[in-house]
């Protein structure tokens, strides 16, 4: 008997000997020989016969049969995910297991095992559900009564109440089949503890467990057995828990479905959201796209018919109303961090005893630092970036590899001693907040300012309790938390995204600004909205003034579809690295050369990437368009034979990229 071993290794299932009494099955994890190392694998098939030499094929050195095998379901998706996204099935499968379950048995891997199997439940008071509005049981009715595989899109501005319908659609499930599971998506980890608080005091007698990066591998490894092994039924986490192994998966939602944090930026390049619809398909059940603001790309499937939409049109508390919004023309007021409009609105916020949100999708203090003798701008060494002043810690910090560097004193190049910050941060904005409202409880909320386990979640408790009058922050603060002090929001900084030539830059802008909108107005009080621009006679002033994404969408979706973009045409890139420029070009060149002919199929020029050098490997990238999935599909897996790796380069194929 052999085994069909995948491993996590650019290679195809290796076979491996069956030893006389060993018992394994599909989906077993087993212990293997690989070159002079001892890996962990998946069985992904069983077979009588081998066409390779029996003196080749060594034999399997464990099974890790302490834990049930890997269920057939859950190899199907690895393995759809494994071919879509051209990895071999085992960098999908086993890098999709938590680190405690793809490393080889220690000492204590016992003692280990049965720490992570004890869940300690969590003494919790029950909150039952509010009444739903009318549309609110459209959506739930819809939902409940959907027969096999169906994909909703819920689509309803924000304060409409998504969640409880989430909610409700989870408990019919549940309720139903006390084997049933339900996966729960969020794009943040900042998202999790708060949704998973929620889905605890409504599910009180469940064990509900969250998968996210911030977890210590024990406690990964905990909540994705608990999963496995059916003691929780409930799952809360980010694009990593779209593998979670579950024994009798029934309903799939995806919150915030736009979000391009569902997009993995390396390894298995996968769409969480993309694979919760295929996931669902396989095992015939619903699965809910929700958003304020879909992606082009659902709101497009929506229209043809591909989902189901569904609509909340207005927010689910009693008298909320959606935010009014201003935009405010800077083309004469340079230097101005505040408008005189803005200011004003602050105080008038400050004296009602409201909250102010003040956005700016910038961390550090400034962009760069600038000499205005020589023009000499502070740069990364190992990278084609500028460094971000950070005031606090008195350092140049690359947020891209995480170098950091001291302040000079003068000029590198000149000796100038008259070095500036150039534009704006949070930490700038919290600076300036502080200088006019001198009384005021400032909170700055960006990944600098919550650093440690914890201080996220305690940050959002002073928010919610009052301890903060005005707030700034990044997108950690633009989505799904409900905020009910906030009278004010304040857009900075928007003009960035408009001149970015990215295809997906506005539509990441309307999304951005209409979803830190939403933050306003969602209890008692009414809520403003105050965005500055130096281009404010844009169309989608109109449309966020309007908030009508069914405009914006409209427009975007035409000027796509004049341009042959995604959605109307599919897309992959090959990338490259090497020491040089040139070699990654040239490799890139190489590979267009040897691309087989296919209709239908256009490959571009290589061309450097945006940011050219990252941690010191120069990066170049080459487009592939194709008019439907499957020519692109056939043609990567042609391609991908003939590239011939050469020394000393990295590359990698993406399909359906989101940074061009």
């Amino acid at each position: 008997m052999f085994a069909q071993v995948a491993l996590d290794a650019p290679l195809p299932p290796l076979d491996y000997r069956v030893a006389p009494g060993q018992d394994v099955v599909l989906g077993d994890r087993v212990l293997v020989p690989l070159a002079s190392r001892k890996v962990v694998g998946v069985v992904t098939a069983l077979t009588r016969t081998s066409s390779l030499e029996p003196k080749r094929i060594k034999g399997i050195t464990r099974v890790l049969d302490d834990t049930a095998p890997l269920p057939e379901e859950w190899l199907r998706l690895t393995q759809f995910a494994a071919d879509y996204y051209m990895r071999s099935w085992g960098q999908a499968a086993v890098s999709a297991l938590p680190p405690f379950f793809r490393k080889a048995p220690g000492m204590r891997h016992s003692a280990s095992l049965a720490k992570i199997r004890t869940v300690k439940p969590r003494a919790i008071d029950a909150v039952a559900s509010p009444e739903l509005n009318d549309e609110q049981k459209q959506a739930l009715e819809a939902i409940r009564s959907a027969d096999g595989f169906a994909t909703f899109l819920l689509f309803g501005v924000t304060g409409s109440g998504k969640t409880e319908v989430y909610l409700n659609a989870m408990s019919r499930v549940l309720e139903r089949d006390p084997q049933a599971q339900v996966l729960f998506l969020v794009p943040e980890i900042n998202l999790t503890p708060q949704l998973e608080r929620r889905v605890r005091e409504r599910f009180s007698s469940e064990t509900v467990v969250s998968l996210h990066s911030e977890l210590s591998d024990l406690e990964r490894a905990r909540s994705w057995l608990a999963v496995h092994e059916g003691r929780s039924r409930v799952v809360v986490g980010t694009r990593m828990a779209v593998f979670a192994s579950f024994r009798k998966l029934r309903l799939i939602i995806v919150d915030e479905e736009h979000d391009p944090s569902y997009k993995a930026g390396d390894g298995l390049r996968h769409s969480a959201r993309d694979l919760a619809v295929k996931r669902a398909q396989l095992n015939g059940c619903p699965c809910v796209l929700g958003s304020a603001t879909p992606s082009l790309e659902t709101w497009n499937g929506a229209q043809r018919g591909a989902y189901r939409l569904l609509r909340l049109t207005h927010r689910a508390v009693q008298g909320a109303s959606l935010p009014v919004f201003t935009v405010i023309d800077m083309r004469r007021r340079a230097g101005e961090v505040f408008a005189q409009e803005s200011r004003e609105a602050v105080d008038a916020a400050l004296a009602r005893g409201e909250q102010v949100l003040v956005f700016i999708n910038r961390r550090g203090y400034a962009p760069s630092v600038s000499c205005p003798m020589c023009g000499w701008v502070s740069r990364c060494l190992h990278c084609s970036t500028f460094t971000v002043f950070h005031k606090a810690e008195k350092r140049l910090v690359c947020h891209h590899c995480g170098a950091s560097y001291r302040v000079p004193e003068r000029c590198p190049s000149c000796g100038n001693p008259e070095i500036s910050a150039v534009g704006t941060g949070t930490q700038r904005i919290e600076e300036a907040i502080v200088s006019l409202w001198p009384e005021a409880r400032v909170l700055r909320l960006d990944r600098d300012s919550v650093k440690r386990k914890g201080e996220t979640e305690a940050a959002f408790q002073k928010i919610h309790k009052g301890e903060a009058d005005i707030i700034v922050g990044t997108q950690m603060i633009a989505k799904g938390h409900d905020f009910k002090r906030v009278g004010l929001v304040v857009v900075l900084n928007v003009d960035a995204q408009l001149v970015n030539p990215d295809i997906r830059a506005e539509e990441r802008l309307f999304s951005t600004v209409l979803q830190v909108a939403g933050r306003a107005g969602r209890g008692e009080i009414s809520g403003r909205v105050f965005v500055q621009s130096r281009f404010p006679d844009h169309p989608i002033f109109s449309e966020l003034k309007a908030q009508s994404f069914e405009r914006f969408a409209a427009r975007a979706l035409a000027d796509r579809r004049e341009s042959l973009s995604p959605p109307f045409v599919f897309q992959a890139m090959l990338r490259a690295e090497a020491q040089t420029l040139d070699r990654a070009l040239g490799f890139l060149a190489r590979a267009r050369q040897a691309a087989p002919e296919e209709d239908g199929v256009a490959l571009y020029d290589p061309v450097p990437m945006s940011v050219m050098r990252l941690m010191d490997a120069e990066r170049g990238q080459l487009l592939v368009e194709a008019g439907n999935r499957g020519e692109l599909h056939r043609f990567l897996l042609a391609w991908c034979a003939r590239i011939q790796t050469e020394p000393g380069i990295n590359w990698s194929v993406e399909v359906d990229p989101v940074d061009l």
